[in-house]
């Protein structure tokens, strides 16, 4: 016997939003930082102010650190940024980083790992919700096609 739907109900609409959810919000945070890693200007960061942040899934701490930032060819200085990332301890040197431009509110390192977990994640995520899109979408359109609607595979009765 042949199955007649892929199984996907009503009540599988809080995973498929929370897929979704956790996809968009995980893409919403790599996808500025890849482009700025990418495309962004050289310089170097200066940790001025670092605090414990809360454990992260290893259940290590880590330093997150404002500072300042000074473009590698000296054509723009920015003070009181943060860094999106993390360190052990408190950097005594100024450490590789790239900002947008002139007008960044927050420098990242150099670090793609930092970037694509996120969205190794993101697309993880977004499995389950694709799966069922498209298995509800594939019921729905057999069921109103005339060959679902008359229940044969010919499309008429008697098998055309």
């Amino acid at each position: 016997m042949t199955r007649t739907n892929s199984g996907v109900r009503w009540v599988h609409a809080v995973p498929i939003a929370i897929g979704l959810a956790v996809g968009i919000w995980m893409f919403h945070a790599a996808v500025p930082r890849l482009i700025t890693q990418l495309t962004g200007v050289d310089g170097r960061f200066g940790a001025e102010r670092c605090v414990w942040g809360e454990p992260d899934f290893e259940g290590e701490r880590t330093m997150t650190c404002r500072g300042s930032f000074t473009a590698a060819d000296g054509s723009f200085s920015l003070a009181g940024i943060r860094i999106d990332g993390v360190f052990d301890e408190r950097p005594q040197a100024p450490v590789a980083a790239r900002v947008s431009g002139p007008d960044a509110d927050h420098a990242v390192q150099l670090d793609f790992l930092t970037t694509f977990a996120p969205m190794g994640l993101g697309l993880t995520a977004f499995a389950f919700p694709a799966w069922a899109l498209t298995a509800a979408t594939r019921d729905l359109l057999t069921r109103r096609s005339p060959a679902g609607l008359l229940g044969g595979a010919g499309g008429a009765p008697g098998g055309g």
